[in-house]
């Protein structure tokens, strides 16, 4: 194809010829800076009878509707995309840039957008476009580059408060070439598809055409029409023509709409032939092919498959349609749902408001506000005072104002208190029954205050005031019982009744909630020692656990000032386990031989003992800090004076519960250590057991014992290897250490252990207690008494009869072992 026309005589001797070639060309709007507008540039090329003599006449007229279709698309590239429609960034003058929508298509080297009134799109999908007016202008494509918004963003910074942010934008930059001579850059112009497919296409043919040189040309006129484009009527403003122009713009428009309504028409009946022909069930491709050929030949089959084609064309635009008539049913329930969220956020929170405002009024106390015949005198008001019955909602004090730092303050505020309360106003309080007492006012907004203290976490403060607020309200009703003129009325005994209830009530609320932020603080805590322990990483470097932090303290003293001493001592045990648990995981400073496992015994026990000690003494403190708070004391709960012992003297302190609970801890927890002990960290690496018997050295020994000559400890001892002998002095070096730290550690706070501990680690011993308990030192062997006793009942009778002299002379101190 080509853009040039030839008038003449076809090229005849002696006959002029005439050569006609139009392209596309630009100029700048007069209007609008940053817009060109399309023109025709054309080429006449006259040449005489012998051609040898020619002239080239050269024009330029605008362009039109009908130049259109006839623009040419470079036939070395790809096809262009479908016309679409796209926003395009116009200069709005005073209202800044805007984005209107325009129907967008690429012809050669140049972008053409139009008014979307003045297209018309017959099947909509860009492919069958009549153009009504000439284009609003053009985008020249020659030495532009296309860049996107930066980031993977869908459009410029600059441009996210318009309407492009709907969309996905591009930019043309205009890059002019050096070597033409000092070339004026373009505007840039910006564009913003749909989709992200959508861009992308046209961004890909956007480029291929700003780097491809070439002229866009126009094909040959079809008709008899002028070489300028104008018929016999003439051409009016705007390339169509000005004789009845609107009229026929309208004629056109209906003519379209009727070509477009047959076209579905004639698509719905193509869909339900081929529903016809090939949706009956069982349908078979070759058998079909097979019968059509045996009524027709070849030459048939090719209008066949255009009839074909045609039919899979219709069904895919149908498809579409029901696809895209899906998604907007899609949308508008997304929309619908969307909506319903909203209300019913609405309706969740009138909800809650209705909640809030019920609770309000249950709290409300009609009886106590009629109890005084005060029912005649509110009657005969007008109007009822908001203040008899319902509670103000009144301005939170500062707390510094409620909650005292220190017991001197305490005195005073007492003081004042019982000072104001036996002041008069006049022989008659504020509800005008004389010789009623005086209620400080800050009472009526405890309640209140204690509740937004305790939603703030602030608990300190909330049991400061709590505190304060009972003292007050004890102090009042004991006033109000002694026999003098100033007392309580009806209305106020209730009021304090009331005040006080909601004291209990706010009380056991923040007892909960400490009692289960300590749970989950330490479920936390024992689950990121597991992760910990789990990585191998964890080796390389030194780690402090964050249960070595005493960070509890404060909620475990809370909940002992406000009388849940068995809730502190359950979590106080639960964090002290976990600090145990990684005392007993502590890496070993030293190798792996015999020598080595004494020293990382040394250092288990040290670490364990030192910490259960130290977690004894730390549950002890809570109580004691208690008794110097001056709270109500446990004297006629606590445990007697048995004993001049450190535990049993601030054992005083502490109820019978929370001390058998933390007994039985200690107890627990020293299990846990002798398992590790006795397991693969000391005695589990030591080869302990005795071995196996024959049945000869079993008759030989039989016949030993018959005889009862020469047989001894030392006959008996040469026939175990040497090995285990090792293992044996090397187990009682190790039971040595566990004993001494064990003694030093719980012996000084008043709790002996030592004889519990022996229990526990006896069966761990794998049968050799007895040989284990000769090699302790002298100052254990009362621990280890019954170890030789119930090892081997055939001894020879001086050993038995060392033992019941020992067992004779340790009877004192045999009361201190629990029994088996």
């Amino acid at each position: 194809m080509n853009g040039s026309a030839v008038n003449g005589g076809g090229g005849a001797p002696g006959v002029e010829r005439e050569l006609v070639d139009e392209k596309v060309t630009f100029i700048a709007d007069s209007s609008h800076a940053d817009r060109f507008l399309p023109r025709i540039s054309v080429s006449k090329e006259k040449s005489g009878p012998n051609a040898r003599h020619s002239s080239v006449e050269k024009s330029f007229r605008p362009f039109t509707s009908d130049d259109m279709p006839r623009v040419l698309d470079f036939d070395e590239l790809p096809a262009p995309p479908k016309d679409a429609t796209m926003r395009f960034c116009e200069d709005g003058g005073t209202e800044g840039l805007k984005f209107p929508v325009r129907h967008v298509c690429v012809r050669g080297g140049f972008l053409f957008y139009f008014d979307i009134e003045d297209v018309d799109d017959h099947d909509g999908g860009g492919r069958f476009v009549s153009y009504l007016a000439p284009p609003l202008g053009v985008v020249p494509l020659a030495d532009c580059d296309i860049a996107l918004p930066p980031g993977g963003r869908r459009v410029f910074r600059e441009h996210a408060h318009t309407d492009a942010r709907n969309g996905y934008e591009l930019v043309l930059i205009h890059d002019p070439d050096d070597r033409q001579g000092g070339e004026v850059a373009r505007p840039a112009a910006f564009l913003v598809a749909q989709s992200l497919v959508e861009r992308e296409k046209w961004v890909q043919a956007l480029k291929s055409r700003a780097e491809f040189a070439a002229d866009t040309k126009l094909r040959r006129k079809s008709g008899r029409q002028d070489v300028d484009g104008s018929s016999s009527m003439g051409v009016g403003r705007g390339g169509f023509k000005s004789s009845g122009g609107k009229a026929q713009k309208m004629r056109g428009a209906r003519n379209l709409q009727a070509a477009a309504e047959a076209a579905e028409n004639e698509e719905e009946q193509e869909i339900e032939q081929a529903c016809k022909e090939f949706g009956v069930s069982g349908f078979e491709d070759e058998g079909w092919i097979d019968r059509y050929f045996a009524t027709n030949n070849d030459l048939q089959a090719t209008a066949k498959i255009d009839e074909l084609e045609q039919w899979q064309v219709s069904i895919k635009k149908g498809v579409r349609g029901a696809v895209l008539e899906q998604y907007a049913y899609f949308v508008e329930a997304s929309s619908e749902m969307t909506t319903m969220g909203k209300e019913v956020s609405s309706l969740k929170s009138m909800v809650e408001t209705q909640n809030e405002v019920i609770k309000e009024m249950k709290d409300i106390d009609f009886g106590t506000a009629f109890a005084d015949g005060e029912l005649d005198s509110l009657a005969s008001d007008d109007e009822i005072e908001p203040g008899a019955l319902r509670r103000k909602t009144r301005r939170r004090r500062a707390l510094q104002s409620n909650v005292p730092d220190d017991d001197q303050s305490d005195a005073s505020s007492l003081s004042s208190s019982a000072d104001v309360r036996s002041k008069r106003k006049g022989g008659e309080d504020e509800e005008g029954v004389p010789g009623s007492m005086e209620i400080p006012g800050w009472l009526d907004d405890v309640h209140e205050e204690i509740s937004a203290f305790i939603k703030e976490c602030r608990y300190s403060d909330a049991t400061n005031l709590l505190f304060k607020a009972k003292t007050e309200i004890v102090e009042i009703l004991a006033l109000h019982e002694r026999p003098t003129e100033v007392t309580l009325s009806k209305k106020q005994h209730a009021n304090m009744n009331n005040i006080l209830n909601s004291m209990d009530t706010l009380s056991e609320r923040m007892c909960n909630r400490l009692v289960e932020s300590l749970r989950r603080k330490n479920e936390a805590l024992k689950q990121a020692g597991k992760r910990e322990r789990a990585d191998p990483s964890s080796i390389m470097a030194p780690m402090v656990s964050p249960c070595c932090l005493h960070d509890d303290l404060i909620p475990l003293q809370l909940l002992v000032r406000l009388g849940k001493t068995q809730e502190a001592a359950t979590a106080y045990a639960a964090r002290r386990s976990l600090l145990l648990l990684e005392s007993l995981h502590e890496r070993p400073i030293s190798g792996t031989g015999n020598v080595d496992l004494v020293i990382y015994a040394a250092q288990l026990s040290q670490s364990f003992f030192s910490c259960l000690a130290g977690s004894v003494e730390g549950f002890l403190d809570l109580f004691q800090f208690q008794s110097e708070l001056g709270s109500p004391s446990h004297d006629d709960h606590s445990v007697g004076n048995s004993s001049s012992s450190m535990m049993t003297a601030a054992s005083r302190n502490v109820p019978p519960g929370a001390l058998s609970s933390i007994v039985l801890w200690c107890d627990s927890e020293l299990s846990k250590f002798s398992s590790a002990f006795g397991g693969t960290r000391i005695l589990g690496n030591l080869a302990l057991s005795p071995p196996p018997r024959s049945e000869s050295q079993k008759a030989q020994s039989g016949k030993m014992r018959m005889v009862g000559a020469g047989f001894d400890e030392e006959t008996q001892t040469s026939s175990s290897s040497k090995e285990r002998q090792n293992a044996i002095e090397v187990a009682a070096q190790c039971v040595n250490q566990a004993f001494q730290y064990a003694s030093e550690n719980l012996d000084n706070i008043g709790l002996p252990l030592t004889p519990r501990l022996a229990e526990y680690i006896r069966s761990r011993l794998k049968g050799c207690e007895a040989e284990v308990a000769r090699l302790l030192d002298g100052q254990w062997r009362h621990a280890a008494l019954d170890w030789e006793a119930d090892a081997d009942p055939h001894h020879n009778d001086d050993h038995h009869h060392q033992l019941e002299d020992r067992n004779a002379r340790r009877a004192p101190h045999g009361a201190l072992t629990p029994p088996r």
